[in-house]
């Protein structure tokens, strides 16, 4: 019997989240959904709720959990969804997550497995105050993974690079917390509330190793190995 899975993708910024969501769609032939992607489609398609969006984003406001709930019921329900899916971005609070429990159940899916990517607190924040700019060119340099040849000059045009402000350790810290406060309380609905699998996975391996820990896990909690290495 084929099993239809439905897979939560979670981390904190900087984890990897990113590079694993294609890694998963491509081996598990599964959509891998982004509710930041799914917004952006509503607003290109420049219609009545799209325009909101834009305003809503505009003004620096969130889009209400009503808005985002309607827009993925109505994505989970095209027929590429049939035999399961990736979600990156959601759920991101218990009422989210309980409305999630609702729709699954609606189109007679199995739970979610909720997968976490832990990555230590102090790697995080060294990945996230890594970056730097150049204000002349816009080349982008990482100080972990592509540092620039010489150390603060941009290896284009020479220019000296610079640091956003979000892009600092102060502001590293605050989207940690932030993190942390909204998703403790999802992971606790789905340890405690019986609604899903939660798997941990150590994210601060290569990209590789990261994914063939998920993989195996996969295959201990969800699937049979042959779905997973075809």
């Amino acid at each position: 019997m084929e099993v239809h899975v439905v897979l939560l993708l979670f981390g904190p910024p900087g984890c990897g989240k990113g590079t694993q969501s294609p890694l998963l769609r491509d081996r598990l032939g599964i959509p891998a959904i982004s509710t930041g992607d799914m917004l952006r489609r509503e607003s290109e398609k420049h219609s009545d709720t799209g325009k909101t969006i834009d305003c809503l984003l505009a003004a620096g406001c969130l889009v209400p959990n009503e808005m985002v709930n309607h827009l993925l019921e109505a994505r989970l329900a095209e027929p590429d969804c049939r035999d399961g899916f990736l979600i990156d971005g959601y759920p991101r609070t218990v009422e989210q997550a309980s409305h999630l429990h609702q729709i699954l159940e609606g189109l007679d899916l199995a739970a979610p497995t909720l997968v976490h990517m832990d990555v230590p607190d102090s790697v995080l924040i060294s990945r996230l105050s890594a970056r730097w700019n150049c204000r002349s060119c816009g080349a982008i340099y990482n100080l972990l993974s592509k540092p620039p040849l010489r150390d603060g000059f941009c290896d284009i045009d020479n220019e000296p690079l610079w640091q956003r402000n979000d892009d600092t350790v102060e502001t590293a810290h605050c989207r940690l917390d932030a993190y942390k406060a909204v998703t403790d309380p999802v992971l606790g609905f789905y340890k405690l509330g019986g609604t899903g699998n939660v798997i941990h996975v150590n994210a601060h391996q290569s990209p590789d190793a990261v994914f063939e820990e998920i993989k195996a896990a996969l295959e201990t909690e969800v699937f049979s190995p042959v779905r997973l290495r075809t």
